[in-house]
């Protein structure tokens, strides 16, 4: 498949090189560029067909740019293969197995061949609840963040583990209140069952496993669903409405998920809905999405993390989703937090990383410089570190380390998208136009079919003009 977009008269082609999803829902699209995986912007649905991919809805200049991170292939390939300490670079082949495999949910199949002993293959239903849930949370919960531990990645997850021994998920305090939830997203599967009065009631014995059979579909889903639930709850008296009908069809309606694309899923609250409320529930999910109503809603662990990292994690977790809401509040919350056990973690890059770009451009930048300093003593060729220094000092108006920053970064990763724009603006701003020119030329080379990069060279030699 060949995927084009034209905006200007200026076009972007590529030729996609993995589509990702079953299709039951939704495909998205990679293309390749060098060693660096980038989602297209162009998906299918379906149910409405082609549209924006999930992050490019509101963009109003899409292209062929938003870089793929191991984190997000987590849940849709069997096993990715990222280099350590880069944003979307991958080794060749970028994975050692395309489909989820049986160790996703199962373990690992090298442990067993060793020992090929009852036991030396997890069953997750023998499980205690909490690494039970847990290998279904690992793609069926998304919450707002998921935290590593210091040294961990969120793919470093095998079954068997409670997914706090490796991650935090975090989730909105309103989201646990069974009265009035957030709306429907894509990946909430396992929060909503959690509200629902089946499980609450149930003592940990209902799981995902109790109606779900990972091995196969069943033929006839009305007839299998509705003896999962009489499993449970028994025949049902005769003022029931319709005892004999379909169960999940009334209590489990499928509704236009809030964030993730245009895509209609499950909700799994097992609720009653009124006609009205119903109609309230889909108009919620398509206009909320899963935003809380105010940031004043506070961020909550969904397991507590060991004690030891737990403000740790936490402080993390708003200072991320402040970052990427833009919330003060949020932001200044983690930086509270993160200051309190900064000295317990020394050289926790993540941590020193994340309080260096809270303090860059502010009153703190020559503090901020120092925690980057020590993030890179850690991780010395971290394209990532250098980035974060280039932009805590464009922030703070100090164009020459800026400059200084954002080179070394795309010395260390060329293929890094944001950077050579900002590199280029840096030049433009000091007068330095041929540099500022030769930044846009370096920024085609590195993406050939770029529309902004094709715009950029176009503009500086004069050949472009915008109203």
């Amino acid at each position: 498949m060949t995927q084009r977009i034209e905006r200007d008269g200026v076009a972007s082609q590529y030729s996609i090189a993995y589509s990702i999803g079953s299709g039951a829902h939704a495909v998205a699209y990679l293309i390749q560029v060098g060693n660096h995986l980038f989602e297209s912007p162009l998906s299918y649905f379906a149910e409405s067909g082609w549209g924006m991919s999930p992050g490019y809805e509101n963009l109003k200049a899409p292209d062929f740019y938003r870089a793929v991170r191991p984190q997000c292939l987590f849940c849709h390939v069997g096993e990715a293969r990222p280099i350590a300490g880069t944003l979307n670079a991958y080794r060749d082949p970028p994975f050692r197995a395309e489909a989820i495999s049986c160790e996703r949910c199962h373990g690992s199949a090298t442990v067993h061949l060793r020992n090929a002993a009852p036991g030396s293959i997890i069953n997750p239903r023998k499980l205690p609840p909490r690494a039970r849930d847990s290998v279904c949370e690992q793609c069926h919960l998304d919450g707002e963040v998921g935290i590593p531990n210091p040294g961990k990645q969120i793919t470093d997850f095998h079954a068997g583990e409670n997914l706090e021994d490796v991650y935090t998920v975090y989730v909105y305090q309103s989201s646990r209140n069974s009265a009035q939830p957030n709306a429907l997203t894509i990946i909430s599967q396992s929060q909503q069952l959690a509200l629902s009065a089946c499980a609450r009631k149930s003592g940990d014995k209902l799981w995902c496993g109790t109606c779900h059979d990972a091995h196969a579909l069943p033929q006839d889903p009305v007839a299998y669903f509705r003896d999962r639930c009489l499993h449970c709850h028994g025949a049902l008296s005769a003022s029931h409405p319709k005892p004999d009908h379909n169960c999940f069809g009334c209590h489990m309606p499928r509704l236009p998920a809030g964030l993730g694309g245009h895509t209609i899923l499950t909700d799994h609250r097992i609720a009653i809905y009124t006609p009205r409320e119903l109609a309230a529930l889909r108009a919620t999910s398509l206009v909320n999405g899963s935003a809380p109503a105010t940031y004043e809603d506070d961020l909550v662990p969904w397991h507590n993390p060991p004690r030891q990292f737990a403000e740790r994690n936490l402080g993390l977790a708003y200072a991320r989703v402040g970052r990427q809401l833009e919330s003060f509040p949020f932001v200044r919350r983690g930086y509270e937090l993160l200051s309190l056990v900064w000295n317990d973690f020394p050289n926790d890059p993540v941590l020193l990383r994340a309080m260096g770009q809270i303090m860059g451009g502010t009153k703190a930048a020559a503090d901020g410089q120092a925690l980057f300093d020590k993030a890179l003593a850690v991780e010395p060729n971290s394209a990532l570190v250098y980035d974060d220094m280039a932009l805590a000092a464009e922030n703070a108006g100090d164009h020459a380390n800026a400059i200084k920053h954002f080179e070394k970064t795309l010395q260390l990763d060329p293929l890094l998208v944001d950077p050579y724009q900002h590199l280029a603006r840096l030049y433009a701003a000091n007068h330095q136009l041929a540099l500022a020119r030769q930044t846009y030329v370096r920024f085609l080379k590195a993406f050939p079919e770029n529309i902004e990069a094709k715009r950029d060279v176009l503009r500086s030699s004069g050949g472009l003009h915008t109203q």
